[in-house]
């Protein structure tokens, strides 16, 4: 029977700077720093499903490691700018951003190391160095080498800093970072005459995500799915020497996240009649 664990916990740190109407222009700008550190990121709302979907090395471990729900770094600013230019009918234009680090994954096995009948959420070890001989390499197919196949696995752990960082060891859980996430909402809003003295009307359009409208390259959300694991190593067994036995697969991508909409523009039209 496993015990609850004390161990995680969060800090977050902002600061927030702005100046209020001045003249035609207001803006307002502000950064969070967040920690956050847990030992299972409580996933679904059943023990099976919970145990199956958390990264690990060894299933019994109680490791503390970057939550799956880290922002790690945010930031928002805005701009608005508001003049009467209709009367005493003010006409307002809005700028607002949002940008944050993206979401936290690790790096796994694409199969079953540790033997719990699980496959994908076994970290990585990483060997000391090329050449080492701690892991034993095997070609993607018969005309690939072993030597290309060990080249091939030190170009990707090279270029991405946590696989770098783990050499001779285990990569650690949500260690990596998503591409950073830009975001910019834009709106305009105009006063008009009521029907009756005292009253007036307002109609905003608000344009989200703003920047895909331009392009749609711009404005994405691109991440690792659920349970947040990304891998390119089959673990094939151990050799006579007892050393991991690795096939290169390939590479996961990142996905662009499309669950309500997130990465598209969207528009939405407001009426309001104040009296």
């Amino acid at each position: 029977l496993a015990l609850p664990t004390i161990k995680g916990g969060g800090d977050a740190l902002a600061l927030a700077v702005g100046q209020p109407r001045v003249g035609d222009f207001s803006w307002s700008a502000a950064y969070t720093y967040t920690t956050a550190k847990e030992v299972s990121p409580l996933t679904s709302s059943t023990s099976s499903s919970n145990w199956s979907n958390r990264n690990i090395f060894n299933p019994n471990e109680e490791v503390l490691s970057n939550s799956n729900y880290l922002i790690k770094d945010r930031v928002n600013a805005s701009v608005t700018w508001t003049k009467a230019l209709m009367g005493s009918y003010r006409t307002t234009v809005g700028v607002f951003y949002e940008g944050r680090r993206g979401k936290p994954y690790s790096w796994t096995y694409l199969n079953d190391l540790n033997g719990d009948g699980i496959s994908g959420n076994d970290l990585m070890y990483i060997p000391t160095a090329p050449g080492s001989g701690e892991v034993e390499f095997r070609g993607r197919n018969s005309s690939e080498t072993a030597a290309q196949a060990e080249a091939a696995f030190w170009e990707i752990v090279n270029a991405n800093p946590a696989l770098r960082s783990a050499k001779g060891g285990i990569v650690g859980r949500n260690n990596t970072f998503a591409p950073w996430v830009n975001s910019f909402d834009v709106r305009f809003s105009q006063e008009l005459p009521g029907l009756k003295t005292g009253h007036k009307g307002v109609i905003t359009l608000d344009i989200l995500n703003f920047a895909n409208l331009l392009n749609k390259k711009w404005g994405r959300i691109d991440e690792i799915g659920f349970p947040s694991n990304r891998s390119f190593v089959n673990y094939v067994g151990r050799n006579a020497a007892g050393n991991y036995i690795y096939a290169l697969g390939t590479t996961e991508d990142l996905t662009t996240r499309q669950t309500s909409g997130e990465s598209q523009w969207a528009a939405q039209i407001t009426l309001k009649y104040e009296f």
